[in-house]
């Protein structure tokens, strides 16, 4: 119950890292971590959700880990669309914030990846 919610906590985590270069412009770094923290929400439920379905269903680890890191994407997807409905508009479309979602993405996948034994001991039935 709590994986996936590591997962996005620590794919936070990765993500202000992996946006650091974007210091030079503190006010988009600052835009982008507030985005992250508001509407991060709608990919953690997102994720949350395939990643239940998808513990549900006996599938071998690596179609497995394949599904989350699409359900990573879709997930990050989702909340980026969010943020252009509910908040900004088409002002998300500039192309300083066109690295965003693809940090975004690289940090869920990276976090994905670390907890790859978690995932792994859910792929075989327990007794």
């Amino acid at each position: 119950m709590k994986t996936p919610f590591i997962i996005y906590c620590r794919a936070v985590g990765f993500y202000a890292i992996l946006t650091l270069l974007m210091m030079a412009r503190p006010e988009t770094y600052l835009i982008s971590m507030m985005y992250v923290l508001m509407y991060g929400w709608f990919a953690c439920v997102i994720f949350s959700l395939m990643y239940f379905m998808l513990s549900k269903v006996p599938v071998d680890f690596v179609i497995k880990l394949l599904l989350l890191f699409i359900s990573v994407i879709v997930a990050v997807a989702f909340a980026y669309y969010m943020i252009g409905v509910l908040a900004v508009g088409n002002e998300i479309w500039q192309p300083e914030f066109f690295i965003f979602p693809f940090a975004a993405i690289i940090a869920g996948w990276i976090s994905v990846c670390l907890s790859r034994e978690k995932i792994r001991s859910s792929c075989y039935a327990t007794e």
